[in-house]
């Protein structure tokens, strides 16, 4: 399952930035922040995908037992 939103006129280049976010208590509450347009490095026409990765599915045993998961978050500009 995957989000993607478009701001400006969306990707126009071949940049590509990934960060993790990490949530506890199943999502309700964020541990860390990921800012899109700082990865964006502050152009104003990119585009967020957001989503599991085959990363986030491998630490997932690892995070349940704390009540944590994780998303990646992708930046195209």
């Amino acid at each position: 399952m995957s989000h993607q939103h478009s701001v400006g006129l969306g990707a126009t280049g071949t940049g590509v930035t990934t960060a993790r976010q990490y949530y506890v208590l199943f999502g309700f509450a964020k541990v860390n922040e990921v800012d899109p347009p700082r990865l964006a490095d502050g152009l104003t026409s990119y585009s967020i995908e957001t989503g599991y990765g085959f990363v986030d599915l491998l630490l997932m045993p690892f995070l349940l037992p704390f009540t944590a998961t994780s998303r990646t978050v992708v930046v195209r500009t």
